[in-house]
């Protein structure tokens, strides 16, 4: 299995990758990853080729200077992936990487697509952050300290994602955007189980619940679906106000657009909607997202508490439930994943 990861600087792309490195040697510990940092290996290339440059300046070089060192090091991770696979089973090479980068108000690329041609990944994912956690990550670093702007952060990232499934789309293979708040059986499912694991976008109310306690039979939900084997996509992991209370308004109108077209995206790369009211408030998110799972050929499971409901409640449903046991009963006898049934 090859795969891609893209993300950009602050997005904690390698620390997801870590966790799940962690998770793959405890749970699944003969299976093996292999991770290729392609930044980190750029350093060590022009230091190989007694380049002096300086680590602030690498992308300050020029652009022919770039290629030519990007292209040895494509070659190398070529070179590599077809050495870690002779004789190898249940091995994922992942290549750690950019898409993009933004530089000096500029769009640079961190891709060749001449080598991506060559390489022929499985899958192409990108870890994804709320804006403000990146900004603190890249303010407290002294390469990127004090030179970040939490809007222009907002569209690097956009960019990073719009890029990386362009590659994927080129490529005719899947893409997923994954929150870096996503636990690590995210990622371990998405490429060790890509093709036999069911994939939920969990939607729920989030602006009109206040109290904890129904918080936690959304998070309880959420647990019990990972427990039987589903890929869970929760749009929770990329809500703003879990971590700053004072969000500039630029980044709140952006994230205010972002939030729906990202909330898309989880939809589109799975295979069922799971709806769930853990008390009846209105949600002009949830609303949406059922309608939209519905009419995009996904399979749609809500769970409603009262046995009076509208009809557009369940027109939009492909089964209606009044508690989260009876879902789950349901989804063991009738809709277990594969490797939930071994």
């Amino acid at each position: 299995m090859r795969v891609i990861i893209s993300g950009i600087s602050g997005s904690g792309r390698s620390d997801a990758i870590k966790d799940m490195e962690k998770y793959v040697k405890k749970h699944y510990p003969k299976k093996k990853i292999i991770m290729m940092n392609t930044n980190r290996m750029m350093w060590d290339t022009a230091k190989e080729l007694r380049m002096d440059v300086k680590r602030e300046k690498m992308l300050d070089l020029s652009p022919p200077t770039l290629q030519a060192l990007r292209s040895t090091v494509f070659e190398r991770i070529l070179r590599e992936v077809e050495e870690h696979e002779k004789g190898q089973k249940d091995v994922a090479i992942i290549i750690n990487t950019h898409a993009t980068f933004r530089w000096r108000e500029h769009l640079m690329p961190g891709w060749d697509f001449f080598y991506l041609t060559k390489l022929k990944p499985d899958i192409f994912i990108t870890i994804i952050n709320v804006i403000n956690d990146i900004y603190d990550t890249l303010e407290a670093n002294p390469l990127w300290g004090g030179m970040n702007n939490r809007l222009q952060l907002g569209i690097w990232q956009e960019e990073e994602a719009f890029t990386t499934k362009l590659m994927a789309e080129t490529m005719k293979k899947p893409f997923y955007i994954v929150a870096r708040r996503q636990p690590p059986t995210t990622l371990y499912k998405l490429i060790f189980e890509h093709e036999i694991s069911e994939k939920v976008y969990l939607s729920y109310p989030m602006t009109h619940i206040k109290e904890e306690s129904k918080k936690k039979e959304i998070e309880g939900l959420g647990n019990k679906l990972r427990e039987l084997g589903f890929v869970v996509f929760d749009p929770g992991t990329m809500e703003l106000e879990k971590v700053h209370v004072d969000i500039p308004e630029d980044i709140r109108v952006f994230d205010f657009y972002q939030t729906v077209y990202r909330d898309f995206q989880l939809i589109d790369q799975g295979t069922m909607v799971v709806i769930f009211y853990p008390e009846i408030v209105h949600s002009s998110g949830v609303v949406n997202e059922q309608a939209y799972g519905f009419r995009n050929n996904k399979y749609v499971f809500a769970v409603f508490p009262a046995e009076n409901y509208s009809p557009f409640t369940s027109f939009f449903a492909d089964k209606t439930f009044i508690s989260v046991d009876d879902l789950i009963k349901f989804l063991k006898e009738e809709y277990l994943p594969a490797t939930s049934k071994e």
